[in-house]
């Protein structure tokens, strides 16, 4: 065992001790240790990407780049909102920047500078039709409107994204004024020093505590008296385990009630099998090889092992241009630089696919990492549960017309394919008047937490001010992609899901930063992340040069 009993006591009880002064802890004095966070990043930036990079076999690669991105500028990003929000979280909303008609929120983007790092995207916050704006504006602020008792948070760490555990513990930190233990995933434990500097402020305060953990700990912490919620970023499985004792069968999802074992208070982001909906148009040769590499980066950004990677494509059956797309999909995921499977297991699941000849293999022989494809045509159970790794799946869609493809999608992502934490819609001229049917029917009825139109819906974890998590509405025993939702840096008590627009192709000459194709996304991200951390000229001259050079 990493910890004894006594030691995870002993944490828990410090944390308890000071989780009354941290409850009533004001605005000014939080925004003062956020503040400090940011600046011990910037001292443990290069470290932190660095270290993740190695450990995930992409040091020295463009795939570095993504360490950048999705640790410590998430972070960054992420506190900078909390901070501008607990400054000013008496400033009315812009009801200029609500939208009647789809009761949305306009949240993102904010400023010029990311008007330029973010070209062409868009992210409103939707809202119920049963809720007015005058309510949205109210009933914001969680544990800065009403009263409430001290309370411990457990955070279950994910494994695969070094942002994560610490934005999850930000949120409960700053949305729930919780103090915070965080238990880190085995898989990237060995960031465990740089999540000790990032938070040394709030654990010297007695307000955190960082700790690897076994199964055999992780229980006890789980079922500890001490504890008052848990947040779990991970699996469905694990959630299970932890709520309910064991793997539920289909027949206990249906019921009505299931007793648990653990009634402790929970929130959760389980992953999904993502769809990305192909919507018919007349696309260029140009513009389906670029839609193949968004959906390729979708699919193979992170080795594969996001919350949010691309599982099924879906095509409309009979379209001129499905077989070109799917065609041009293998050819990218072929072409892009083989990556180390770093999650246990993950290897020997997609060798045993391998063996499957329904599977096509897409990369070379030599290759450590096989990267395959199958079309559905019939049920398969990666509809109905999630891959983890390099494979990518196929589905054709019946139709008669356009709005009949639509509705046929919707239903099949709604009621055939598990979770519903993002969905992405490939649509060329979305906002075209003739169009706007056909788009809100996409924004009113795919059941997911992020629908991201033209753009893959893991935007939306990067967009501090939307929520990230599942849908609403998820049942404790058939828990889909998780329940309530973290990020959601303005406080709104209510939101149904972020919504996220983008230009069909934002350039004809450069592939976005973010792209697996692209390949500056190393140098630009640091420079980004350097550059929002402090927006002096010099970092600015550094971040231009590496944009253009």
């Amino acid at each position: 065992m990493t910890l004894t009993k006594l030691e995870i006591d002993r944490n828990i009880n410090t944390l308890r001790v000071n989780s009354k002064e941290f409850s009533k802890i004001d605005n000014s004095k939080l925004i003062s240790l956020l503040e400090e966070s940011i600046q011990n990043i910037k001292d443990v930036a290069y470290y932190w990407a660095t270290v993740s990079a190695e450990n995930k076999g992409v040091s020295n690669t463009v795939a570095e780049g993504e360490e950048w991105l999705g640790g410590p500028f998430a972070t960054v990003f992420g506190i900078q909102y909390y901070i501008d929000t607990l400054k000013d979280l008496n400033k009315p909303l812009n009801e200029e920047l609500f939208n009647n008609n789809l009761n949305t929120y306009k949240v993102f983007p904010n400023n010029i500078l990311e008007k330029i790092f973010f070209p062409f995207i868009s992210a409103e916050i939707k809202f119920s039709k049963n809720i007015k704006f005058s309510e949205i504006e109210e009933y914001r602020g969680f544990a800065m409107r009403y009263k409430h008792d001290p309370s411990i948070s457990l955070i279950l760490g994910a494994g695969n994204v070094s942002c994560i555990p610490l934005l999850d513990a930000i949120y409960h930190l700053v949305a729930k004024r919780s103090v915070v233990y965080i238990k880190l995933n085995p898989v990237n434990e060995y960031l465990l020093p740089v999540y000790e500097k990032v938070f040394n402020n709030f654990i010297s305060l007695g307000y955190m505590v960082i700790t690897k953990g076994n199964v055999e700990e992780s229980k006890y912490m789980t079922e500890h008296n001490g504890i008052d919620h848990i947040h779990l970023t991970g699996s469905d499985e694990t959630y299970e385990n932890i709520v309910y004792g064991r793997k539920l069968n289909d027949e206990e999802k249906k019921l009505k009630t299931l007793k648990k074992l653990n009634k402790k208070s929970f929130s959760s982001e389980l992953g999904n099998v993502t769809p990305i909906i192909i919507h018919p148009g007349n696309w260029s040769n140009a513009e389906l090889k670029f839609q193949a590499r968004k959906i390729v980066t979708a699919k193979l950004n992170n080795g594969g092992f996001n919350c949010i990677s691309a599982q099924i494509v879906l095509l409309p059956d009979k379209w001129k241009h499905t077989d070109k797309l799917m065609k041009y999909v293998k050819h990218y995921m072929n072409k892009v630089d083989d990556r180390l499977s770093y999650y246990p297991n993950s290897l020997n699941i997609l060798t045993s696919l391998e063996k499957d000849k329904n599977y096509e293999r897409l990369n070379d022989e030599s290759c450590a990492t096989p990267h395959l494809s199958r079309e559905i045509k019939a049920y398969s159970k990666y509809e109905t549960s999630e891959i983890w790794g390099t494979s990518i799946y196929f589905k054709k869609i019946t139709y008669e017309n356009d709005l009949d493809y639509a509705k046929n999608a919707i239903d099949y992502c709604n009621n055939t394919l598990w979770g519903n934490l993002g969905a992405t819609v490939l649509f060329k001229k979305y906002n075209k008047k003739a169009n706007e049917p056909i788009k809100n029917l996409y924004i009113n009825n795919l059941k997911y937490g992020t629908v991201a139109i033209n753009e893959w819906s893991a935007i939306g974890f990067i967009i501090p001010t939307l929520p990230w998590g599942g849908y609403p509405g998820n049942k404790d025993h058939d828990i889909q992609s998780g329940q309530d939702f973290v990020h959601n840096s303005m406080f709104f008590e209510s939101p149904l899901n972020g919504i996220v627009y983008s230009k069909f192709r934002m350039s004809n000459i450069i592939d976005p930063l973010w792209f697996v194709t692209n390949k500056k996304g190393k140098k630009v991200f640091k420079n980004l992340t350097y550059f929002q951390i402090e927006k002096s000229f010099i970092n600015f001259i550094k971040l231009a040069a590496s944009a253009v050079i």
